[in-house]
Order: C-alpha cells, then structure tokens, then sequence
C-alpha cells in the first residue's frame, strides 16, 4: 500500500471537522464506559486465565477481534490538538487493513530482509530489532551498537538514544534535537560499518522526543533501496496528534515504511487485562485507515508493574496478536517491557516469557530488550541483546501448548519479585563488558550460561549464529572493535 499525501490530508480535514471532544471526557467517560459495554456485549469480561498466559482459546481471540473492531468504529481516534475525534466507518477501517502491506523487504545484500505478518504457531521466524531507544552516552554509542550488531539475529537496528549533541544538552523541540538527529545517524553508520553490517535495515531516529529530529534526520536515512521504518508514537491508546501526522507526512515524502502506535494500558483508563485487549486491538486498526500505517506499534503495558511481563500483560500480549493475526494480515510490532538490568537472571528469564508468548502468538517483530527499564543511561548490554534475538527466533519451534508451559515455568522464577524488580538495576556496559572485545566479564556470561541451560532444559532450544557461539566461553578473542572513543565530527 503506497501511502498517499491526500488521503492523510482527508484524515487531518476529519480531525479539524470531527465531533468535539475533550481530552478528560474522552479518557474517563468515553474509554472506559466503551470498554465496559463491549465487554459484557461479548461476554468477554473475566475471561483472563492466570493458568494461560499463553492463551489456548482461539475462539475467544475472536470474540477479541470483533469487539475491538467494534470498539474502533464506534470510538474512532481522538485528536488531542483539535480536540475533536476522527471517524472510521467499519468498511474503511477493514478495506484499509485490507489493503496493507502483509510483508515488507528492508535492507541490502546480505542484511536484507522480508518482514511477513505471521499466524499462531507459525514457523517463519519473527524479526528482532534492537537496541531500543534507551540513553547512552556519546562515547558509548558506537562501542554498545557495534557489539548488539554482532548478532545477525539481530535484523533491524532501532536505538541507542543520546541526550546530548557534541557534548551539549540535546534539549527537546530545539534545534539541538535537529542536530542531534544528524549526529545520530553518522555513529549508526560507524557501528554498523564496524560490525560488518553496512547494509542493514534502520528504524529512524531514537533520539527524537518530538517531530523535529524525526523531520531533520529521516530524509539523510532512508534511501531508494534501503527503506527506514519510521516510528510514529502517539500519546496513548486511541489518540492521535499533529506531531504523528508531521512524521508521517516526513515518512511518506522520503518513501520511508510508517510503523504506528501507542501503548494501551492495563490498570488504566481501559481497566482490566480484557479492557487493554480491546483498546489495543482498535488501536492497531485504525492506524490504517487514519496513517496509512505500513505496520502497527501498539503494545500493551501494566502501569501497576511498569512491565508487560506479568501473568496479565503476557495474557493480554498474546491474545491481541492471536486476534490480529488470525483475522488480519497486519503487520505487528509489541514491545516486551521488562524491568530488570543488565548481569541479572531476571532480565533473561523476563525477556524469554514475553518473546516466546509474543513469537507463537503470530508477532511480527519486535524491538528490545527495555533493560533496566530504560530508566538508566548506559545500563544496555549486547549480551541480553544476543540472548533475546535467538529466543524470540527459536519459539518459533513452539506449538501453543508448549509455550505456555514454559512460559508458566519462567515467571515461577521471578513472579515473587516483580513489584520490587525496579530495584534490580544491574550493572552498566562498562561495568560488565570489556570496551575493547566486546565480550561479557565473567559474571554476565556465567548468568547467562546458567539461564540457557535452564531454559533449554525446560524445552527451547535456543540458534546461535557463529560468531555468537563462544560468548559465554572466551572474553578474549577480538570483535574487531579497537576501543577507539568515536565522537562526532560535525556532518
């Protein structure tokens, strides 16, 4: 589906001329009193199974489905900066799915890729992308990037993000974050030259907290025959505004894919784990006919774990990618939200509950690991970045039932700590990697060692490309990284 300046002009046109709205009416009247009708309309209230994080009832996923496309027509977006809210009739919104894109091609030579929608236990590998947008600093930049990227698993590179700009604050919506993007782009490229992998595909910006970086950096990104996935965030579930239509109208001119979305919220003004599945799955809709979505970014979140790795938010991360990938061929990307940091088990067995539940559901792909939260600079590693990409590509070995076991066994290993997890901040790169190897201390590949022989004992096996397999072995061969501090030079 090419996406079209006038259809997204239709679109503005319906945000100014829309019914009008408020944002407090719309978050505590509209959502949730929406929420509750379709809930009981469908007898969908109470269906979350503790017992089946990785749900095993297909026919409910439907159910799922149409309430949430039902939801989407009967609430359509609300635009925060006209106060007013976009329409879908329920043929636009199916046509407009309809005619999305069910696989994307990125990249060139040997990093090229096909994204393809998937189905629940579908044997095509899911695509991991990584880091995500998570604080570094500018001297880390490079070192970080180029050891994520010795992975080949690793298809798609998203962050790290940086808060300064040639040593300055990058302060937001300045022309800070304009240069900030440019600089961004020149250590992309040097990491990934670095790691032997020039061609590979992008997602753009991660330093961008508003529309200005998106709209200075993506023109210099994307290119004719390596097209960049922008990302296009809204506020929340259900909402749109005026700086998602400036990067998509950046996106759409520089022929870039547009990957849209926001979160939805379990214990927000959605409610339960069934209300959160409903909104996402009216979110990801809509970002059809309203964006002309190349692919959909809405993940669901627990705001009372800051997680999506609780019994909950994986209940409800499988099944809207049941429901959307058994009644569309969407392109999905959800994110797993983990909480714990680097050199601890508790990253690891997080992040392989939330893959593996994600994966046999019929994801897509995803970007992560949010270690630590992404609340700390610097605290990313590419060992647990290693560790994810073979896990979410290695459920694909998975049948339902399977996963669920297995995913049922990880969270007895770490439910008991979740509402402390935050507390389990780990240890920074340069505490627990080697600058000039880019190899784990001893420490970070013993834990990671130790939990993949456990999980592999429990049944998932888990593909190493070579030049991955002796991380857990040796901490002294070379990465052909040489340690040189790269900073930028001005472009």
């Amino acid at each position: 589906m090419p996406a079209n300046i006038t259809k997204l002009m239709e679109m503005l046109q319906r945000a100014k001329d829309g019914p009008p709205m408020t944002d407090r009416e719309w978050d505590v009247k509209v959502i949730p009193e929406t929420v509750r009708k379709l809930l009981k309309k469908h007898d969908l209230a109470g269906t979350f199974n503790k017992d089946q994080p990785v749900n095993q009832d297909l026919e409910l996923a439907d159910r799922f489905f149409e309430a949430g496309l039902e939801m989407a027509v009967e609430t359509g977006m609300f635009c925060t900066d006209t106060d007013s809210i976009i329409k879908c009739s329920r043929e636009e919104i199916l046509q407009a799915n309809e005619e999305a894109p069910s696989e994307l091609t990125m990249g060139e030579g040997t990093d090229q890729i096909t994204i393809k929608a998937r189905r629940p236990e579908d044997p095509y590998p899911p695509v991991f992308g990584a880091p995500l947008s998570i604080q570094v600093s500018e001297e880390l930049y490079v070192p970080i990037a180029t050891g994520i990227l010795q992975s080949k698993q690793v298809r798609i590179q998203e962050g790290p993000s940086l808060d300064t700009v040639y040593g300055y604050p990058a302060y937001s919506g300045s022309p800070f974050e304009s240069a900030l993007a440019l600089l961004e782009n020149q250590l992309r490229h040097e990491a990934q030259d670095r790691a032997g992998r020039p061609g590979m595909p992008n997602s753009s910006i991660a330093s961008s907290t508003t529309e200005f970086g998106q709209l200075a950096g993506l023109p210099h990104l994307s290119t004719a025959t390596n097209r960049v996935l922008g990302p296009i965030l809204h506020p929340a579930e259900l909402k749109v505004h005026f700086a998602s239509f400036h990067k998509a109208i950046a996106a759409i001119g520089c022929g870039a894919y547009l990957n849209c979305g926001s979160y939805g919220m379990i214990g927000g003004y959605s409610g339960p784990a069934e209300g959160a599945v409903l909104t996402n799955i009216a979110t990801d809709l809509l970002q059809f006919p309203v964006l002309q979505a190349h692919t959909s970014a809405t993940s669901i979140y627990d705001v009372r774990l800051d997680a999506t790795v609780g019994r909950h938010g994986l209940w409800g991360l499988s099944m809207v990618n049941q429901a959307l990938s058994r009644n569309t061929h969407m392109i999905t990307s959800k994110i797993i939200n983990q909480l714990a940091g680097p050199c601890t088990e508790e990253i690891l067995y997080t992040s392989a509950a939330g893959l593996i539940c994600a994966c046999v559901s019929g994801q897509t792909f995803t970007y992560g690991p949010r270690s630590a939260g992404g609340r700390f600079k610097d605290y990313l590693t590419p060992l647990e970045h290693w560790f994810c990409a073979s896990v979410f590509e290695g459920a694909t070995r998975l049948t339902l039932s399977e996963a669920n076991e297995i995913v049922l066994y990880l969270l007895s290993t770490y439910e008991d700590k979740l509402k402390d997890m935050a507390n389990l901040k780990g240890k920074s790169f340069a505490e627990c990697f080697d600058l000039k190897t880019l190899r784990p201390s001893k420490e970070w590949a013993d834990i990671g060692d130790k939990v993949k022989k456990d999980i592999e004992s429990h049944g998932l096996a888990l593909p190493y490309v070579a030049n991955q397999q002796d991380w857990v072995k040796d901490n002294s061969k070379s990465s052909g990284y040489d340690g040189t501090v790269v900073r930028g030079t001005g472009v």
